[in-house]
Formats: structure tokens, C-alpha cells, sequence
């Protein structure tokens, strides 16, 4: 609806059937005027390689959904599908999409790798909750796109446990990670499921960036659509958008 999303709507593609930490993490950081219109896929498992491909097949539709609905950019999540294409699949797929319906397309996969070129750092370290094959595939991901990945460690929890986690596992997980990898300039928080409700007094304790999934995904969608909102209290990234800078 046009009257609350007057300075933006954003489309998402959210990869699993039922959603909930990112919605309210979405609405807890972005400014007044700026709103969610979201479709999901069918991903129930992270550990089921169909309901990844299937899902993957879907996103066209999704993203047809969401065009007619006129949003101002389409953003897709579900980095495991992304991983597990390879290297630059987001790419392909940005571009087939911007192509078909002319509205800007970005991933928080993609959002992610961007952030940290902004950010002008080369070793991350992840916290990630996953299991360690697919802890494999984000070190890969991010190793493919430049990044030295010097600490990967997950919590081995399946979509659902994710979401079951307290608010503070992100925190204390996220410090440990760090303190193991004395050498990173920078922590990558990945999946949406995982609540990240403390990001700036992650960053305030490690003095490096900490960039979560949402973060990113709304860093880059407000960052190409030239939404120079003022964001505190969520992290560096988000600040820097006040400024205006391009990069």
C-alpha cells in the first residue's frame, strides 16, 4: 500500500514458508514511510537439497508477483540457494530479473559481499548458525568474492531451532567467533532466521563492523534506491547511509 510506503516498498523474497525474526528486525530498523511487501518460497529444510532447487525455480514467479504489485526494488534472501548455485549466480539472476521487469534486484547475499567492499575490509570472520557443510559453502561464497575468511564457526540448527534460539545466542556467538580470530577486520552474521537485535553493542565491544543479513539487505536496497535515511543504534553500515556517499 502506497500510503505507508511513501518513500520506499520493498519487495522480498523470503526463501522459507514461514517467516517471523525478519520481519520484526526489518520494522525495527527502517525509518517511517518505508514498507515490506514479501512473498515466500517453499525452503523447509536447509539440510534438503529439493526443497533448495525447487525453491530456486520459483523466484521468477515470486519476483512476477512481486513487479505487478509495483514495489520500488525486489530483494530476494535465501543465501543457501545462492551457495549452492556458486559464485555469481546472484548476478545472473539480478540481471535476468531487472531485465524482465525493469525494477532494481538485489540479494542479501549480494547486499552482503557489497557491504564489506564498502566497508574496505578483507579478512571476516563468520558467526554463522549453521551446520558446517554449509558453514563450507559460505566460507567459498565469500573466498569466491574476494574475502579472506579467517574463523567460520555455526551452531549446527535447522531452520526451525533458528528461530528458537534466545535473542542474545547471536551476541555471545558473535564475540566468541571474534575473540578466535584475533586477525579479522570485520564479523558476518548470516541468515535472516538468526535475530541480531544487537549489532551496535556487538561493534561497540569488538571495534570492528558487524554486518548481520538484514543489515545488509536493507543497507544495499536503500543504497540503490538513494535513501539516505538517518539509521543509529544498528551498526556502521546503516550509519553510513546519512552520509551519502558513493561507493
Amino acid at each position: 500500500m502506497r500510503a505507508y510506503g511513501w518513500r520506499a516498498r520493498i519487495g522480498h523474497i523470503y526463501p522459507a514458508v514461514v517467516a517471523e525474526s525478519f520481519m520484526y528486525e526489518f520494522y525495527r530498523i527502517v525509518p517511517p514511510g518505508v514498507t515490506l511487501a514479501q512473498t515466500n518460497l517453499i525452503i523447509q529444510s536447509l539440510n534438503e537439497r529439493q526443497g533448495l532447487e525447487a525453491s530456486i525455480k520459483m523466484i521468477d514467479q515470486a519476483a512476477e508477483y512481486l513487479a505487478k504489485r509495483k514495489v520500488d526494488i525486489i530483494t530476494i534472501g535465501g543465501s543457501p540457494m545462492f551457495r549452492l548455485m556458486g559464485v555469481g549466480s546472484d548476478k545472473v539472476i539480478i540481471d535476468r530479473l531487472e531485465n524482465r521487469f525493469g525494477i532494481p534486484v538485489t540479494t542479501n547475499q549480494t547486499g552482503a559481499v557489497e557491504a564489506f567492499k564498502t566497508l574496505g575490509v578483507k579478512k571476516i570472520a563468520v558467526a554463522a548458525p549453521y551446520f558446517d557443510y554449509q558453514n563450507e559453502q559460505v566460507k567459498k561464497f565469500l573466498e569466491g568474492s574476494g574475502f579472506e575468511v579467517v574463523h567460520i564457526h555455526g551452531l549446527s540448527r535447522e531452520v526451525e531451532a533458528i528461530h528458537e534460539l534466545p535473542l542474545e545466542a547471536s551476541y555471545h556467538h558473535a564475540r566468541k567467533v571474534f575473540f578466535e580470530a584475533p586477525h579479522a577486520q570485520a564479523v558476518y552474521i548470516p541468515c535472516a532466521h538468526f535475530a541480531v537485535p544487537w549489532l551496535q553493542e556487538l561493534e561497540d565491544d569488538l571495534r570492528v563492523p558487524v554486518v548481520s543479513s538484514t543489515a545488509a539487505l536493507i543497507w544495499h536496497s536503500f543504497k540503490i534506491l538513494k535513501i539516505r535515511a538517518r539509521i543509529g543504534g544498528h551498526g556502521s553500515l546503516l550509519a553510513s547511509l546519512s552520509e551519502g556517499k558513493e561507493t
